[in-house]
């Protein structure tokens, strides 16, 4: 076999794999904005920082390592680019989010009861004032129980109505949150019957007297169980709970388990990223032009894009994959991949594309030198360094070359239809590359689409419809020959229906649970809090919607007065129940009604279309890139593109786009010392509208550009060779062919 397809074979896996880290990047990044509480800016922010490290290095490594060994400098990118994904999953190792030694002297004493209230004829007063049983009584039962006249007869041994159920069974669900839930409840009851038939108190009395003298036996446990509700996912009513819960956000804030040290991590690895990933771009597709007939080259660069295209489809599918499992591997009780608060476990794609991409890579970075005389060995120099003399290379200084560098570069940068084409496809990435990594968020938040499900529908719709379009192009290109002027007039039509699609998602909209939840509360502000909850202390919940029965949407359980959580069975929905705020006094995100499929099916039908349009005019967009410069200025005006590409398109876009995303933001988490988090809840119509308008006025820019190009691409010629075919192979016959061996 022929080393150029050995190469080719290697060359092209390395370009999959990391095109699946780069979808990868954009599936991870909510989950990440979740586990560390960090703001779209931030995220935005850290994602560009793989350009602040492309930018600098990108037409150095085009123009020197295309005087060099290209497989190795190829091999070598790659094998940076692999050790980054790797050290991309370590924050979630290095700050853990999980067990916080602190201090529960204050639950402790809390728990602990008076002598009145283990006397033999407490009050009824003396034992609604314990902490838990105030905490767990309805306001409105408390506050009818505590005018009742004191009985001060001795109080008489309680027979439970039943036994304590197993965990996961009975009426009283999984007691997972719950102190002794199967007593309380009997208690509730015994109180609802004295509150409406005025009978005696000795069952009230009796019930809840036993419930504190239990408490004396079981303190370890109780503690165990509070400080688990205190971690849970979700918060419900109750002052106790809520306390250690914000004990323990202090105990995470003391420690410095913020999210400037993962984000420092993250920011530093992707830098690293960004220089790895310069090479093989801007330096495997001129070797690929040097080695592969020009009439070929449509079909190849077809090819070579759409493998490229099939890797962020594996990259959102893992991605799906990884959201379905919890960032900690043993998701709470209660906690679901449907829920919008769920953190996926991010962390495994990194590790798996890392490990997987280390193999090839070293591989390219020792592929064999072709022998002297060697008829399969394959030219990996560039060609047109052949009409230079060794000899005067070896003896040019430092400052001739830096001088031949500047002349490059000038030659380059004064053709017109490279300029427009480069502007145009900064446009494009501009508007692209903010649009696709906060797409995710925007479908969740919008549309109540589940993390791990977007990214399957991402992959299947949107990755899959562009792939398509590329090899399609690529077809089209080469079958109807067009050229110059045609090509050209095919991107601007391309990108005018491009254009066209976007508009019209500007108005699919909807009103997902979580959008609800702040339009119910406009009015106030987005204050939560009512005379119904004013007593729970949910000033520290965190977003978990549930509904009344009603179909309302409450921001947490808390806000909407529950004081249980139950679980039926192996159901993993939880029911709150002693809700003082909701109709009925349950609330389940059973009750959600999801009103949004409709909506989201009219978006993915037109993402479909709007992909495949785009992917259209890839190929002759590159092609009329690539030849719209001399031969052999090619890696170098690859390189200049990519520089310009990254400095004004992707290194500000995903910036640019969390800028907008964060204005949209209704509901702020906090982190340590009061800063902002994450967003919870965004305005659904500032959301839409502007994400989408942002996106069609860049693009509508970047048609202008193509028009420039139109203009002036009247005698380029970007499918025949400038020598005949036979020349061509001639040439190439002709040339002792060394596999991967530098300049001697």
């Amino acid at each position: 076999m022929e080393r150029i397809y050995i190469f080719l074979g290697l060359f092209s896996f390395v370009f999959f794999l990391e095109a699946i880290g780069g979808s990868y990047i954009n599936s991870a990044v909510q989950n990440i904005e979740r586990q560390f509480q960090m703001s779209s800016r931030t995220s935005g922010f850290m994602i560009s920082a793989s350009d602040f490290g492309y930018i600098p290095c990108v037409v150095f490594i085009a123009h020197f390592g295309s005087k060099g060994n290209r497989a190795r400098w190829i091999g070598a990118g790659a094998i940076l680019v692999s050790i980054t994904y790797l050290m991309l999953a370590s924050p979630n190792f290095l700050f853990p989010q999980g067990h916080h030694d602190i201090n529960t002297t204050e639950v402790s004493a809390k728990l602990k009861p008076t002598a009145g209230q283990l006397a033999s004829n407490s009050t009824l007063k003396q034992l609604l004032s314990y902490q838990l049983i105030r905490d767990r009584m309805p306001h409105d039962t408390y506050m009818s129980l505590i005018n009742l006249e004191d009985d001060t007869t001795p109080i008489e041994e309680y027979q439970p109505i039943g036994r304590p159920p197993k965990i996961g069974q009975g009426q009283s669900g999984n007691s997972t949150y719950t102190i002794d839930g199967w007593l309380f409840n009997e208690a509730l009851v015994a109180a609802e019957n004295l509150i409406a038939n005025n009978t005696s108190q000795n069952t009230l009395r009796s019930s809840l007297s036993l419930f504190i003298h239990r408490r004396t036996n079981t303190s370890t446990k109780d503690i165990q169980k509070i400080r688990i509700s205190a971690a849970a996912p979700f918060t419900f009513c109750g002052k106790l709970t809520n306390s250690l819960r914000a004990v323990i956000k202090d105990s995470k804030c003391k420690e410095q388990t913020s999210n400037s040290y993962p984000f420092l991590v993250f920011f530093f690895s992707l830098l690293l990223l960004g220089i790895g990933r310069t090479v093989p771009w801007s330096l495997g597709v001129p070797l690929l032009d040097d080695n592969i007939k020009k009439k070929s080259l449509p079909a190849y660069f077809g090819a070579i894009s759409s493998i490229r295209v099939l890797g962020p489809i594996c990259g959102y599918m893992i991605g799906s994959f990884c959201n379905k499992f919890y960032y900690t591997l043993n998701p709470p009780n209660g906690l679901t991949p449907a829920d919008p608060t769920w953190i996926g476990a991010w962390w495994m794609g990194f590790l798996f594309i890392g490990s997987i991409a280390l193999f090839p890579s070293t591989m390219l970075f020792f592929f064999p030198q072709g022998k002297e005389g060697d008829g399969s060995a394959v030219q990996l120099r560039d060609v047109h360094k052949e009409k230079l003399k060794k000899s005067v290379d070896e003896d040019r200084t430092i400052t001739m070359k830096l001088k031949d560098f500047a002349k490059s570069c000038k030659k380059v940068l004064s053709t017109k239809i490279y300029m427009g084409s480069v502007l145009g496809r900064v446009c494009d990435v501009l508007a692209f590359k903010g649009y696709i990594v906060f797409l995710p968020k925007y479908l969740e938040n919008h549309f109540g689409i589940p993390q791990y499900l977007v990214h399957r529908y991402m992959a299947m719709f949107g990755v899959f419809g562009f792939g398509l379009g590329v090899a399609t192009g690529g077809y089209v290109t080469k079958k109807l020959k067009l050229n110059g002027r045609r090509a050209a007039m095919f991107v601007m039509l391309m990108s005018t229906l491009n254009v066209c699609l976007y508009s019209g998602k500007i108005f699919i909209g909807c009103e997902s649970i979580v959008n609800s939840i702040g339009s119910n509360n406009r009015q106030t502000n987005y204050n939560f809090t009512r005379e119904c909850n004013s007593q729970c202390s949910c000033e520290n919940a965190r977003l978990y919607p549930v509904c009344d029965q009603t179909g309302f949407a409450y921001f947490s359980p808390c806000h909407a007065g529950c004081r249980e959580a139950m679980q039926y069975g192996s159901d993993p929905v939880l029911d709150f129940t002693s809700c003082q705020c909701a109709p009925g006094g349950v609330v389940s995100k059973k009750f959600c009604e999801n009103t949004c499929k409709t909506s989201s099916v009219i978006f993915f039908l037109t993402v479909l279309p709007g992909s495949f349009v785009a992917g259209l005019g890839v190929v002759p967009a590159m092609l009329i890139l690539l030849r719209s410069v001399p031969p052999e200025t090619r890696s170098l005006s690859l390189g200049l593109q990519g520089m310009a590409v990254s400095l004004f398109g992707t290194l500000p876009s995903p910036i640019l786009w969390g800028l907008v995303i964060d204005a949209a933001c209704l509901v702020w988490d906090k982190a340590c010392n009061g800063a902002r988090g994450s967003c919870s809840i965004y305005h659904p119509d500032r959301l839409r509208v502007w994400m989408h308008l942002l996106y069609v006025v860049i693009r509508t820019v970047a048609l202008i550009t193509d028009v420039y190009v139109w203009k002036h691409a009247k005698n380029l010629n970007i499918m025949d060779e400038p020598v005949s075919e036979e020349k061509d192979n001639i040439r190439r016959n002709s040339i002792k062919m060394q596999a991967v061996q530098p300049d001697q």
